[in-house]
């Protein structure tokens, strides 16, 4: 009797043991379901709509790839795509129809700091990891951890590398005037917070700042109002489209000098809207297109054909990682893709966010700190002969 109940009691110790076991997925082990959905919220109009077009495509080049490599835990990918055009009223809309509805298991998006300024708020609240590509403006993220992220080092480290290199090809600038859109959240944010700082750090002297709206078309009097302090430089705190105006309306006025252009100007836009208006101007990015490695290149050639001729800004490259990360973070974490796992599994992807460190991306290493901010590489570029090229 006593060998037949320690028999039963080791019978019943090595179930449990194997009930454990089984209860969670083997690291690597393929998923539940037949699809891993992940949402993207991107602009296709607006003011940053080359930037919700570029990341777009970075997204789908990541897709395509991870599905011919088998997708992730074994099943495809599906992108569940919306468009928020840029506004965050329907950004807001979009992140509780692709958490709640959708039940996506993360979303990537959108492009804005005015966006993901709204949009953080409800990644604590829902409980699901957002992560943009490109939103700068400072402490983003800082109160939602750990569920908001950001690949964007951020404006204050990025405006003081831009300045930096200026500076340096340019070393008579004492003397500033900024231009800032005061609609747009990381232009507020770079013209009235981080700029006004990084030129005192810098002994360069701000002698007026002003500003304009989306939308504006005449820059005529602005233009006038900064020339007549004699500025050195000009700094621009817009998108791409006013940004390239302004530049026209000072070239037409006169002005010689550099410009410095925030983070929403490091892209091909600018160059195509500005012609040689902008030639001499220096901006900063995290996700370096002419970055010689063959990842890089590769995907740019890539881009090119799909884009019809257009080179790629930060947002392709960014997201393109974002993708990798993810899938890296799904089959590493223990991500069952169950549905009744849902919010067990946005837990998992969370907290794999928040432990990325030195993550080979085609961006550079990225590192997220205790803030879910990005800490990579940031380069400085300048025009030349309208092409963004590495500042010396």
């Amino acid at each position: 009797m006593l060998v037949s109940r320690r028999r039963a009691l080791a019978i019943g110790l090595v179930i449990a043991l194997f009930a454990g076991l089984t209860a969670a997925p083997a690291i690597g082990a393929r998923l539940a379901g037949d699809k891993v959905r992940l949402g993207v919220i991107m602009p296709m109009a607006g003011i940053f709509v080359d930037w919700g077009q570029h990341g777009l495509i970075g997204a789908e080049f990541a897709r395509d790839e991870i599905n011919a490599a088998g997708g992730i835990g074994g099943l495809p990918v599906e992108l569940v795509v919306a468009d928020d055009r840029g506004d965050p009223k329907e950004s807001v809309t979009l992140t509780r129809r692709l958490a709640q509805t959708d039940r996506v298991l993360m979303i990537h998006g959108s492009i804005s700091s005015s966006s993901a300024g709204v949009m953080f708020p409800l990644s604590q609240s829902l409980r699901v990891p957002i992560i943009t590509p490109t939103a700068a403006a400072p402490g983003l993220t800082d109160k939602f951890r750990p569920w908001a992220y950001t690949m964007n080092p951020g404006a204050a480290r990025a405006l003081g590398t831009g300045l930096a290199a200026l500076r340096k090809q340019n070393p008579g600038v004492k003397k500033a005037v900024i231009l800032y859109n005061s609609a747009d959240a990381i232009s507020k944010a770079e013209g009235e917070g981080v700029m006004p700082g990084t030129l005192k750090q810098a002994n360069v002297e701000l002698v007026d700042s002003i500003t304009f709206q989306t939308g504006d078309l005449d820059f005529s009097a602005q233009v006038t109002r900064a020339l007549g302090k004699q500025p050195d430089m000009l700094f621009l705190g817009s998108g791409s489209r006013e940004a390239a105006l302004i530049a026209k309306e000072a070239r037409r006025q006169g002005y010689k000098g550099p410009f410095h252009g925030g983070v929403a100007t490091a892209t091909p836009d600018l160059i195509a809207l500005g012609g040689e208006a902008v030639d001499g101007w220096y901006t900063t990015t995290y996700a370096w297109n002419e970055r010689p490695i063959p990842r890089v290149q590769t995907f740019v050639k890539k881009f090119l054909e799909r884009s019809g001729g257009k080179r790629p800004n930060s947002s392709a490259l960014a997201m393109y990682d974002q993708l990798f990360i993810a899938k890296m973070c799904v089959e590493t974490s223990g991500v069952t893709n169950k549905a009744d796992d849902l919010d067990g599994d946005r837990e998992k992807l969370a907290k794999c966010w928040a432990g990325l460190k030195a993550y080979d991306g085609a961006i550079g290493a990225v590192t997220m700190n205790e803030l879910g901010v990005n800490v990579g590489q940031i380069w400085a570029l300048t025009v030349k002969k309208g092409v963004f090229t590495l500042a010396e």
